[in-house]
């Protein structure tokens, strides 16, 4: 019970919702947290709740929604191993835009 009551306080620090929201939205199978994947911070935050709920021993599942409005998909789930990857890769693309802006300016 101190685990699951833990995972509550984490996931209530992470999103602002209230102990009974949080604890309904887990009887329901329901989203509790989400991100912007295009926001570095927000991925890494939203990282940090999963590893620390992962250590508790939490059940946790990760989706990717149709970000692009292709329909594909409305929520697609994901392993814990994309998600990383997915993270790894904005990185990746963050600092090659710094390094292009870099160049840029040097130009200037």
């Amino acid at each position: 019970m101190g685990s699951f009551n833990e995972g509550i306080v984490l996931v209530r620090k992470h999103t602002d919702l209230s102990i009974t929201d949080i604890k309904r939205k887990i009887e329901n199978k329901d989203f509790f947290a989400e991100t912007n994947a295009n926001d570095i911070d927000d991925m890494e935050e939203l990282k940090v709740l999963v590893d620390h709920l992962l250590r508790l021993d939490a059940d946790v599942n990760i989706f990717d929604s149709d970000t692009y409005g292709e329909r594909v998909f409305e929520y697609q789930e994901i392993s814990y191993d994309e998600f990383i990857h997915t993270i790894d890769r904005l990185k990746e693309v963050m600092e090659e835009l710094q390094d292009v802006n870099n160049a840029l300016s040097d130009e200037d």
